[in-house]
């Protein structure tokens, strides 16, 4: 990208509606990727860690930082974008962003056209302006800080952001077993009620709706993988006893029963094969 004139925040690359390859990195990139969802269900491993990457979502991934990321649902569509420069660690440190993380995002099109702005100015109208260009990095960070909003504390000096983050956390790592409300208010020091509140307030949507999706995505992801594998037990790898209930909830996500999912993916199978 050529001279980066001492300008603290530095893009090197980025990308539009890009179909996410499976991406496996054991010693990272040299610089600060965001990489937004705008289509599908992706997968993210990091320290040993996995979460769901659904529309709407974003990850932050820090340089020099082992990761592996794949689609999960055909067509899982990305914008991407690469960026360095001295004052971003800083940056990030001032808002409490320390590691690599997947966030929710309330108005995913504000990056998502300041990344087209970045795209259209430097790879279709040629323009080398870089001073611009740092600018609007600045306002896409700006927009990832704003996400983890540590400004707002509670006594202990702990982001309440980042316990819901913590809660969403555990529920990746942990949805194939029973999530209970008063374990998660606990495992955060939370009461029930606050910690429904604030989940709502930070994500627009319940902590419930969340605990769905992450099973729901995990479901897609074995009736595409294992489209033999009975659906009860599907069911029960993903956290869900009642087989009925699975199929409800299943349903109204994804607008279609577990069976008429996987016959979709059969006959689409077939279709490629002839």
């Amino acid at each position: 990208m050529g001279r980066e004139y001492q300008l603290p925040f530095v893009w090197y690359f980025v990308g539009l509606h890009h179909r996410q390859e499976y991406i496996h990195r054991p010693t990272g990139m040299p610089v600060y990727q965001w990489i937004q969802c705008v289509q599908g269900t992706g997968k993210l491993e990091i320290e040993g860690k996995q979460f769901i990457v659904n529309e709407g979502q974003g990850m932050l991934l820090f340089p020099d930082q082992a990761h592996t990321y794949y689609e999960i649902t055909e067509g899982w569509h990305v914008h991407f974008i690469g960026f360095s420069g001295y004052g971003v660690k800083a940056f990030f440190e001032n808002f409490g962003i320390t590691q690599c993380g997947v966030y929710h995002l309330h108005e995913p099109r504000k990056i998502a056209v300041l990344m087209e702005q970045l795209y259209e100015r430097y790879y279709v109208k040629k323009q080398s302006d870089f001073f611009t260009y740092s600018k609007i990095l600045y306002e896409i960070m700006l927009e990832i800080a704003k996400l983890s909003a540590i400004y707002e504390e509670d006594n202990n000096g702990h982001s309440r952001n980042n316990k819901v983050h913590l809660v969403m956390k555990y529920i990746n790592e942990h949805y194939r077993e029973v999530l209970l409300l008063p374990n998660l208010a606990e495992y955060v020091g939370l009461s029930k009620q606050y910690l429904c509140k604030l989940f709502k307030r930070v994500n627009g949507f319940t902590i419930f709706d969340y605990i769905a999706e992450v099973r729901i995505a995990h479901a897609k992801m074995h009736l595409l993988n294992n489209p033999y594998e009975k659906i009860k037990q599907i069911s029960w790898e993903c956290g869900y006893e009642d087989v009925s209930y699975f199929g409800t909830v299943f349903k109204k996500i994804v607008g279609m029963s577990p069976a008429q999912f996987r016959g979709r993916i059969i006959n689409n199978s077939k279709f490629e094969m002839e």
